[in-house]
C-alpha cells in the first residue's frame, strides 16, 4: 500500500466563506436567508423577525446601507454550495475570512474594501468600483479556488473591523 506524504498536491489554499487565520473572530449565526445566499459574499441585513435578523446577499445600491458582513461556508447548512431560501445562516463580522472577489491578482495591503452592488458581481469585493465598507480592509493574501465545475473564483483575504466612520489620516 501506498503512503500519502503530503496532503497538498490536491489541497486548495482556500475556499469561499472560510475562515482565513485563527484570530479573534466574531460569527453571527442568528441570521435567517432571505433568497440564496453563497458563501464568500457580502451580505447585508433585512429585517428582524422573531429574534432572528433577516439578510440576503448584497444584490442593490441600496444594500450597501445595510453591511453586516460576509457570508460564511459552513458544511452543515451550506450542502449545495449555497443557502438556501430561509436558510440559518453563519455571517462572520469581525475577523478575517476569504471573499470572492473581482481581482485578478493580489491587492495592495491595507486597500479600503469596496462593495460591488449591481450587475453580475454583485456582493463581491473589490478595491475600487463599489462602495466603501468601512473599516474592512484587503490584508494582500489572494488566491484562486478551483469550483465544482471547474470554474476559477478569485479569493481575496478581507479583515473586517466593522465602523460607522472612516479613521482620521495620520
Amino acid at each position: 500500500m501506498a503512503v500519502q506524504l503530503s496532503y497538498d498536491n490536491d489541497m486548495q489554499i482556500a475556499m469561499p466563506g472560510m475562515r482565513s487565520d485563527s484570530s479573534l473572530q466574531n460569527t453571527d449565526g442568528c441570521n435567517a436567508a432571505q433568497g440564496a445566499i453563497k458563501p464568500g459574499y457580502v451580505v447585508a441585513r433585512v429585517s428582524v423577525a422573531n429574534d432572528k435578523r433577516v439578510v440576503k446577499q448584497v444584490a442593490a445600491a441600496g444594500d450597501a446601507a445595510n453591511l453586516m458582513g460576509i457570508c460564511r461556508f459552513s458544511q452543515y447548512g451550506c450542502s449545495t454550495g449555497q443557502y438556501e431560501n430561509g436558510d440559518a445562516v453563519n455571517v462572520m463580522t469581525f475577523g478575517r475570512i476569504w471573499a470572492v472577489t473581482t481581482l485578478t491578482s493580489a491587492p495592495a495591503m491595507g486597500t479600503m474594501v469596496s462593495v460591488i452592488t449591481s450587475g453580475d458581481d454583485a456582493g463581491k469585493v473589490a478595491a475600487t468600483g463599489g462602495t466603501a465598507a468601512l473599516g474592512w480592509v484587503l490584508t494582500g493574501r489572494f488566491t484562486d479556488y478551483i469550483d465544482n465545475t471547474g470554474a476559477t473564483v478569485h479569493l481575496a483575504e478581507v479583515q473586517l473591523r466593522n465602523q460607522t466612520a472612516e479613521p482620521a489620516s495620520a
